[in-house]
């Protein structure tokens, strides 16, 4: 509808988003990795942040070497499983705690942080990319917009009820990790920190394949069938990736909040929100009613998308770091 401009714009903000993913993951799994250890060990063996993002690339780069999207199925189905028994168990806690110490203090309303909301919020959309695919992989096409709009209502509730429970019970020293405000030491915290931790690393698989394969199509004329060099080739590629990937995770390991602000604001808003309803215009709207709401939607996608990303950028670095327990310990 738009021609070649609008086709590589999608896909870029594809990639973009995929690698943003892939990088926010590996920041979760390294913060929470080294709260545990430094937990376990008391702090005798302190190992920083970038260790336990470098030490990833040991999972990472021999997955990133797989073909086939479906070799992932089975990982994803434990991650899914270890992700819920996680969640359970902080909402389980968060109940607890209201109902035991009362709610803390909150803020109402946050008008210096609510940029960042909108971008976190618009980085929850993260499954977008994988809608067309879903579509054509259903047997009874017909029902995608059933099965979209239950699953849209489930996670939403899913993300407003456990956000508003930890708000409530940790108030202002909540943290972006939202497992390290866990009772510290407690073995049913350390195995939920564990769990959650091995299901994040099954999932960057997972989130790097798209954009391996769109990057890869760029690159490659040729296929690594039957071809050891160009495969090769390519599995150097995916190497350099997944090392550029752990770079970008290392320079924003220390505001996670800014930098998944930035991912959704720059990738998922255009994805999620302006994308969709330029074709829309373009395809679907028959009259002038239809049309206004479309350009409005254009014009508060693109306001989210310059307007957020600004804001994420210019308060780089004035964050509270994440919570180190072994601050003032030898």
């Amino acid at each position: 509808l738009y021609g070649r401009p609008l086709k590589y714009s999608v896909m870029v903000s594809i990639v973009l988003a995929q690698l943003g993913f892939c990088c926010a993951y590996v920041i979760f799994v390294a913060t929470n990795m080294r709260d545990l250890w430094d937990t376990v060990t008391s702090c005798r063996y302190q190992i920083p942040t970038e260790a336990w993002i470098l030490g990833q690339l040991l999972v990472y780069v021999p997955l990133a070497f797989v073909r086939r999207i479906k070799r992932f199925a089975s990982l994803s189905v434990i991650g899914n499983f270890f992700i819920l028994t996680g969640l359970a168990y902080l909402v389980g806690y968060d109940i607890w705690s209201i109902a035991h110490r009362g709610p803390a203090d909150v803020v109402q309303f946050n008008p210096s942080k609510f940029p960042l909301l909108v971008g976190t919020a618009a980085f929850s959309y993260e499954g977008i990319s994988l809608v067309i695919p879903i579509v054509e992989s259903m047997e009874r096409k017909d029902k995608f917009n059933g099965v979209l709009t239950a699953s849209l209502v489930i996670c939403a509730g899913l993300f407003v009820v456990i956000g508003a429970l930890s708000y409530l019970t940790f108030g202002n020293a909540v943290e972006t990790v939202i497992l390290l405000n866990l009772p510290n030491g407690s073995v049913w915290t350390l195995g939920v920190q564990l769990l959650y931790s091995l299901a994040i690393i099954m999932s960057v698989p997972l989130q790097l394949f798209p954009a391996i394969r769109i990057i890869e199509s760029g690159i490659f004329t040729q296929s690594g069938k039957g071809n050891p060099i160009v495969k090769w080739q390519k599995n150097l590629f995916r190497t350099l990736l997944v090392v550029f990937i752990a770079m970008v995770a290392i320079f924003g390991a220390e505001e996670l909040d800014n930098f998944i602000a930035i991912v959704g604001a720059s990738a998922c808003v255009p994805l999620s929100f302006l994308y969709p309803v330029m074709l829309h215009y373009k395809a679907l709207a028959d009259s002038w009613r239809t049309k206004v709401k479309d350009i409005i939607l254009i014009a508060v996608a693109l306001f989210g998308l310059v307007y957020v990303t600004y804001i994420s950028i210019e308060t780089w670095g004035s964050t509270t770091p994440p919570i180190n327990r072994c601050v003032g310990k030898p």
